[in-house]
């Protein structure tokens, strides 16, 4: 084990047998009053300190029967609780889906239920071979495999990893331990949670052994030498301090830092003075078209709101002028919270499209320093071709519910709301400013806290580009006073500077205000995954210890209106020493600037890093090597913090004193980044360890545009779609249904016909019946149909509406009109309404060919519900025999979109 690479870097060995393990727990006179655990038993220290934390309990008789074996049972129920107090919840489906085929999840001991659920969801205890084994014995090899789960799923390393620095400390009969376990029975023996030479991997453990090896693991502890690391520029006024414990210090300069200049500063922390140099890089602000409605300005540092936007919102000293004759004159601008994001909007269905000219000139940044003049030449915005997204819901009030789209929409489309049931229920749906549709729920029959599901087709962005996926659906609570005032559940310190706060419910309003921690100023964001919980960061790194948190009730309601109660507890912090770990590499190509870009993922949220410390090697397409360096760096993604990313136009390769060069297209590049290369965005950040990528530069994304190969689709009825090519196809490839696709839909066949002229241009479509349940705007996407010359033609997408094509259903049929012994009607009811031919149907009696006399009622509209009178009626011994209910022959029944019932017979007549 002492010969494996490092895997995990918060720990540092003090010495090759050194033992972490925080032993300063004082003994009461007996272990927790237990009457068979003396106070010279070795395990009575650990057995105290479980049972106070409530993690272990006695017997009713009062005892804890030490020696007792251990079941595999209590080893769930002890990890269960350890893993619970760390913040983890109890899965909330536990008393419903079972986790072990042998304990169900309405068995009688819940609390073994419970635990299993989490333990299992965990990762901490897998069972064998899916079974539980709840009263079996645990041999020590797995209780070292068990344990070292546990710490991974609370510490997000494993003790293998922890351990990995140690020399190896002797266990004499290591070998004689199933393999998957012997690195775990080492760590425990290197850590000092184990302190016998013989492990003896097969015996079982009792449960005060068990009691000291789990105290001993969560008391393990690290050994930190420090010593000074990295100093940066976080703006002109801001210095980020790295020390070697891997703590951030924040240092505020009475002077600014000049832009672009290296400048040697000096500043003290905890007294203790230091002196770095730093440069404070602002780059030139970075010009894009998010959509057709929207130009994104990102500036290399904050700058003042007051000069980039002006009187009404309207954009101030950014100016775009169209080479294309596509001029915008009303425009909405939007500078975000950090001050170097500003969003310009066109109104009222203007577009940015085409070539621009852009000039920034006259902005400041918020030092008050004008930042320098930029413009660029000829710059194309191109065609924006991005499908809307639904990008989040938000509560306005009790009854109304704001869902977000990723751009401005020009049509909110078609909305259909049901609840969980599948019912339609009323509510009413408006444009809610440039990017949002309002939802406001009249229906009274809705009950606070009901789901409603929301589903959209043929909403369309300003250019036209349908809504993805097309219909998509989102779903929705309402929120009427329920009587229930929300509560804080939890208040989990996750690090020194970051704060877990959870409440009961979904909550609005809670913000920073809502949060007072003494000598601390804090952010607050809500989780992106679980409404309930928020993350609440410090502006600085708190000493580990309690600290007072108090959460106020001023304007915190639940979505009911219901007002928070207040909350105020001592909460412990300790650091977060969990470094960032190298996920994955990948070459994408950017959207909008169709560019490469090489993208490196981590397991959290990671700050900018440069290239230029990073060791590279270029191998050629002659398989020759050269040893060189990167220029550029690697900058998050706005959106996802856990990716680092650059653009490979702008990376370039520099061998020794030589000029540095472009990214060859027939290279292979490998890039070694040295351990500590990458931060998270702790205050006090953790570095990660050595990692190496590899990539290759393929073709830029530059796309070639043709004539489009369809010159006309039209929906010819519910089921039937006509799609006209240019020029005439060749058969084999325009008749293959998969060349053809609608989201959602399934299509039949693909059938070639001739246009009037002969020419084999035409595909007549069929739609399975019954897969369209919805009517509107469809995407119909062509791909892979070849010319008559076999040239294989563009992909295009072209938009039509689609009716629904789901026939009417008989839903009953019921004997109605019974009169002086006759039944004289048939009524029947259908799932949805219709019209029909007159004399639609016909009744049958028993085996009889003939049917019987009979009149149906038509309406002068579509109706839900038909008469059939039977002239003569039937009598009791004719009801006796089946009665079979046809359609006439070349009679039809169809619904308003022409979709027409199929009806064989019906013979189940109330």
């Amino acid at each position: 084990m002492a010969n494996q690479p490092k895997k995990y870097t918060k720990f540092v060995a003090a010495a090759a047998t050194a033992t972490l393990v925080a032993s300063a727990i004082v003994p009461v006179a007996s272990a927790a009053g237990f009457s068979d655990v003396a106070d010279t038993n070795s395990h009575a220290v650990n057995i105290n300190a479980l049972a106070e934390a409530g993690i272990i309990g006695g017997y009713p008789d009062g005892t804890f029967k030490p020696n007792q074996e251990l079941t595999r049972g209590q080893v769930v129920k002890m990890l269960g609780k350890w893993v619970e107090k760390q913040g983890f919840e109890i899965p909330a489906d536990y008393a419903t889906k079972a986790r072990f085929t042998d304990l169900a999840a309405d068995a009688k001991d819940q609390e073994l239920v419970k635990y299993a659920a989490l333990v299992f969801d965990t990762g901490v205890f897998a069972g064998s071979n899916g079974a539980l084994n709840a009263g079996g014995k645990i041999t020590r090899e797995n209780m070292a495999l068990v344990l070292d789960r546990a710490f991974k799923a609370i510490n997000d390393t494993t003790l293998v990893e922890v351990a990995a620095e140690i020399e190896d400390v002797k266990v004499a009969d290591l070998n004689t331990a199933k393999a998957e376990a012997r690195e775990a029975i080492q760590a425990l023996r290197n850590l000092g949670i184990s302190g016998v030479e013989n492990f003896m991997p097969k015996n079982s453990v009792t449960r005060a052994q068990f009691a000291s090896f789990l105290n001993k693991t969560i008391n393990t502890d690290a050994v930190v030498e420090l010593t000074v690391k990295e100093a940066k520029a976080v703006d002109a006024n801001t210095v980020e301090v790295t020390l070697s414990d891997d703590k951030k210090h924040t240092i505020k300069l009475e002077k600014a830092l000049e832009a672009n200049v290296a400048t040697e500063v000096t500043f003290k922390i905890e007294e203790k003075e230091y002196t770095a140099t730093v440069t404070y890089v602002v780059e030139a602000p970075v010009v894009k078209a998010l959509n057709a409605a929207q130009v994104e300005v990102t500036f290399g540092e904050a700058v003042d709101k007051a000069t980039v936007i002006g009187d009404k919102d309207v954009v101030k000293n950014v100016t775009l002028t169209s080479l294309d004759d596509k001029k915008v004159t009303e425009t909405k601008a939007v500078l975000s919270k950090d001050g170097k994001i500003l969003t310009i909007t066109a109104l009222n269905g203007q577009v940015f499209e085409g070539r621009y000219d852009i000039k920034i000139e006259n902005v400041k940044n918020t030092a008050g320093k004008e930042i320098e003049k930029f413009e660029a030449k000829n710059m194309d915005f191109g065609k924006d071709k991005t499908a809307p997204v639904i990008t989040g819901t938000e509560k306005v009030n009790a009854t109304q519910v704001k869902v977000n789209f990723s751009e401005p929409l020009k049509s909110i489309g078609n909305w259909t709301f049901a609840d969980a049931e599948g019912k339609t229920v009323n509510v009413k749906a408006e444009a809610s400013g440039d990017a949002a549709v309002l939802f406001t729920i009249d229906d009274a029959k809705v009950k606070a806290g009901a789901e409603i599901t929301a589903t959209v087709i043929g909403a369309t962005d300003i250019v036209g580009n349908l809504v993805s996926p097309n219909p998509t659906s989102v779903t929705f609570t309402k929120g009427d006073k329920d009587g229930v005032a929300p509560v804080v559940s939890s208040v989990t310190a996750t690090g020194l500077d970051k704060v877990e706060v959870k409440f009961s419910e979904e909550v609005l309003g809670f913000s920073k205000d809502n949060v007072k921690i003494a000598g601390a100023t804090v952010t607050v964001k809500q989780d992106e995954n679980d409404s309930t919980k928020y993350v609440v960061t410090l502006d600085k790194a708190l000493t580990e210890g309690l600290h007072k948190v108090d959460i106020t009730t001023d304007n915190v309601t639940d979505l009911s209106g219901e007002a928070l109660t207040a909350f105020s507890k001592l909460v412990e912090f300790k650091a977060d020493k969990v470094a960032p770990k190298f996920v994955k590499s990948e070459v994408v190509v950017d959207e909008a600037t169709k560019e490469e870009k090489l993208v490196l993922s981590f397991d959290k949220e990671v700050t900018e890093t440069s290239l230029e410390n990073a060791t590279v090697t270029e191998l050629n397409k002659d398989y020759v090597t050269t040893s060189g360096a990167f220029t550029g760096k690697l900058t998050p993604n706005a959106k996802d913090k856990t990716k680092l990313e650059v653009a490979l136009k702008d990376v370039k390769f520099k061998v020794g004193d030589k000029e540095a060069v472009a990214l060859a297209k027939d290279a292979t590049y490998t890039v070694k980044f040295a351990k500590g290369a990458v931060a998270d965005t702790n205050t006090t950040a953790n570095t990660s360890e050595a990692f190496t990528v590899s990539f290759k530069r393929g073709v830029d994304g530059v796309v070639t545009t043709t004539d489009k190969p369809v010159a006309k689709v039209t929906a010819t009825d519910s089921n039937t779609i006509t799609v006209e090519f240019d020029k005439a196809v060749e058969g084999s490839s325009a008749t293959k249904v998969e060349n053809y696709a609608i989201a959602g839909l399934t299509i039949e066949s693909a059938i070639l016909k001739n246009d009037a002229a002969g020419v084999a241009n035409t595909v007549v479509l069929t739609l399975a019946k019954g897969t369209n349940k919805l009517d509107g705007a469809r995407d119909l996407t062509i791909a892979n149909v070849a010319a008559k010359n076999g040239a294989v033609m563009e992909t295009t997408t072209k938009t039509l509406t689609l009716k629904e094509n789901v026939a009417p259903t008989v839903q009953t049929a019921k004997f109605t009109n019974t009169k002086d012994g006759l039944v004289n009607e048939i009524t029947l009811t259908f799932s949805e309404a219709v019209t029909l031919d007159a004399d639609a149907f016909q009744v049958f009696v028993g085996t009889e060919t003939n049917a019987v006399e009979t009149t149906s009622s038509v309406a002068d509209k579509a109706v839900k519900e038909v008469k059939i009178e039977l002239t003569k009626g039937l009598t009791t011994e004719q009801i006796a025999k089946t009665i079979t209910v046809k359609l006439a022959t070349d009679k039809k029944v169809k619904d308003a979109n022409e979709n027409a019932l199929e009806l064989t017979s019906i013979q189940a007549i109330q």
